[in-house]
């Protein structure tokens, strides 16, 4: 067998590649636990069964209340939310006073309205609402803590009386030492942390309805490991996604290793993935962006291992061994979201590239062979059957079993921690009407949204999406998590891949950089296009510009592939590419408040608006 094993010469790690990912790895550690969460949350509240169940809130003086904070809980009701109607004694009568809404769960509502009174009447009343779907709706609400704010301080001396309620009303302020002055990413959930931590618990709880059941159920799974750990807070609910994007780190420097088989390569690659904005701000909410992603690349890492070597070189059966792990992760992924399953068109067009390739090879080999007479003309046509019925059809067979049928398995293993919640249909049964369920509702999403954006607009970041806005802050100050990309790895990266792409249907790349080279670039290309046009014809009409997340480990490589050329041609020296990197470490340092939530003056965040449609 031929034996080309010198020009794999550094794909492997070595022990400064080891020491530097793990350096890292554990300062991106570090820089996303900072702030991430908090590790306490109220845990027991009152649950009003009926409707206009109350009790009074005795002072035994008169106060002044300027803030009333109220966090809200899952409860034991599908439709936990509701309103508390609070009125305020005026010496002869409980009028109307506010109200405080809790629309949403395991996050701090307020009001802000005054009054000063010795004594307040709370009410639990249906949810108010300007949806007329829902009004007279939603009142079984868990009122998990209640609190008064006298200015800056927390009002603790009163006693609770007349009681028209069979549950405990005490639970409700049992635990005022958790609650804080304003509520905040910190303290509570955002954005669409109000679907996917409530669902893991209701997973872990074994519901008999879920709430967030328009994607497969992986993604909950996995992120209940944290609550199951760390406790239903807001640390708990956000480690599992921030730890995957953390993973991604190692991940991507083995990636990159191996396809450039560089050491300084892998170093840009993960430095730029450490430090752009969306990896940041993305891995750190508690949504399942962070496991689609770091599973798309892990299938395309194994692919990799396939498409850059020969199969026959290693055998059989131990080339097959990089396709079935992509196999799995494919079905990994689409187990946690379907835009996972977008990148199979790319897996296959690899796939095919990569037989076409070992066959030009092989025959290659073939003729020298013969001429060196290490093996007689008579016996090529026999070794080249050989070859197509072992290393193409024997493959292709197991393809169907790695990427169609082993997908398919992990795909509906997912669905067996909540089959509980269904006991009458069999869990096939069960994911074919959950896929049609998710189909139907993807397609029907137009609604519109402030933030939405075009797939289009993705790489130019036209429109990032506002996550958090601070509340109750003092005048001049703000507090915003936005996510978009960094500026110099998505717009250079963007550009390089119209660089790329010309340089290879035009030869130049394969001409200046060699014929595996030109092979590998093509690796990066292919798997962008095949995460990123799908969106083009996507039956989901409202996008955002996070369904582009899953591009952007592949905007980085086109990005290094690019510069390795020109450095390669001399068009550029390695200063530029140190330049660079300190552009983009320089950025993330001034976009750090808007991608963190920290709190820094209001105009600091409107100078870092550079494009119109920038807001936050």
């Amino acid at each position: 067998m031929p034996n080309h094993a010198g020009c794999e010469t550094g794909k492997r790690m070595n022990k400064r590649d080891w020491a530097l990912v793990a350096a890292m790895t554990l300062i991106y550690l570090i820089m996303a636990l900072i702030n991430l969460g908090s590790f306490e949350a109220p845990q027991t509240g009152w649950e009003p069964e009926h409707l206009y169940e109350s009790f009074v809130v005795d002072f035994g003086r008169e106060v002044e209340i300027d803030k009333i904070m109220l966090f809200g809980g899952l409860g034991h009701a599908w439709g936990c939310f509701g309103s508390l109607q609070i009125k305020a004694w005026d010496g002869t009568d409980f009028v109307p006073y506010t109200f405080v809404d809790m629309k949403s769960i395991f996050r701090w509502h307020y009001s802000t309205d005054k009054v000063k009174t010795s004594k307040l009447l709370i009410i639990n009343e249906y949810l108010r609402s300007d949806d007329e779907d829902d009004r007279n709706r939603y009142f079984r609400a868990e009122y998990r803590e209640l609190a008064f704010f006298s200015g800056s301080e927390l009002i603790k001396d009163f006693t609770i009386t007349d009681v028209n309620s069979e549950k405990d009303v005490s639970l409700l302020f049992d635990e005022q030492e958790l609650v804080p002055d304003r509520p905040s990413y910190l303290n509570g959930t955002y954005f669409d942390e109000i679907y996917f931590p409530r669902t893991a618990l209701e997973q872990i709880e074994q519901r008999s309805i879920l709430y967030e059941n328009t994607h497969p159920p992986l993604g909950k799974t996995l992120l209940s490991v944290g609550i199951r750990i760390f406790g239903m807070n807001p640390f708990g609910w956000r480690i599992m996604g921030t730890l995957f994007g953390v993973f991604m780190l190692p991940l991507m420097y083995i990636w990159s290793k191996r396809l450039f088989k560089d050491s300084f390569w892998a170093f840009f690659c993960t430095w730029l993935l450490m430090f752009d904005f969306m990896h940041f701000a993305q891995t750190r909410l508690a949504t399942i962006d962070s496991y689609t992603c770091f599973f798309v690349m892990a299938t395309y890492w194994c692919m990799l291992e396939y498409y850059d070597s020969r199969a026959y070189e290693k055998g059989f059966f131990r080339s097959l061994v990089p396709l079935l792990f992509s196999g799995i992760f494919l079905g990994l992924g689409g187990a946690t979201k379907w835009v996972a399953l977008y990148g199979a068109f790319g897996l296959a067009v690899l796939f095919f590239m990569s037989r076409i390739f070992e066959y030009m090879d092989y025959n290659r080999w073939l003729d020298k062979a013969v001429e060196q007479n290490q093996i007689s003309s008579n016996d090529r046509p026999k070794l080249r059957r050989s070859y197509i019925l072992k290393y193409w059809m024997g493959t292709c067979l197991f393809c169907v079993l790695f990427f169609i049928i082993i997908p398919a398995a992990v795909y509906t293993l997912s669905f067996i921690p909540i089959q509980n919640h269904n006991d009458e249909r069999h869990l096939v049964e069960e994911v074919i009407d959950s896929v049609k369920s998710m189909y139907n509702y993807h397609k029907g999403v137009v609604e519109p949204h402030p933030y939405s954006s075009h797939w289009y607009e993705w790489p130019l970041m036209l429109r990032p999406i506002y996550y958090y806005a601070g509340q109750l802050l003092p005048e001049g100050l703000g507090s915003s998590i936005a996510a978009f990309g960094n500026p110099m790895v998505w717009w250079t990266g963007f550009i390089a891949f119209w660089v790329l792409l010309g340089l290879l249907l035009w030869g130049r790349f394969g001409k200046n950089m060699g014929t595996q080279e030109s092979r590998n670039a093509w690796f990066p290309v292919l798997g962008y296009l095949s995460l990123y046009l799908p969106w083009a014809v996507a039956p989901r009409k409202l996008t955002f510009i996070y369904h582009y997340f899953s591009c952007v480990p592949f905007l980085i490589l086109m990005l290094a592939m690019v510069l390795r050329y020109l450095e390669r041609t001399n068009l550029i020296k390695r200063r530029f590419v140190s330049i660079l990197m300190i552009s983009v470490l320089v950025l993330f340092v001034l976009y750090y408040p808007v991608l963190s939530g920290l709190i820094v003056p209001r105009w600091y965040l409107n100078a870092l608006r550079i494009l119109p449609r920038w807001a936050w």
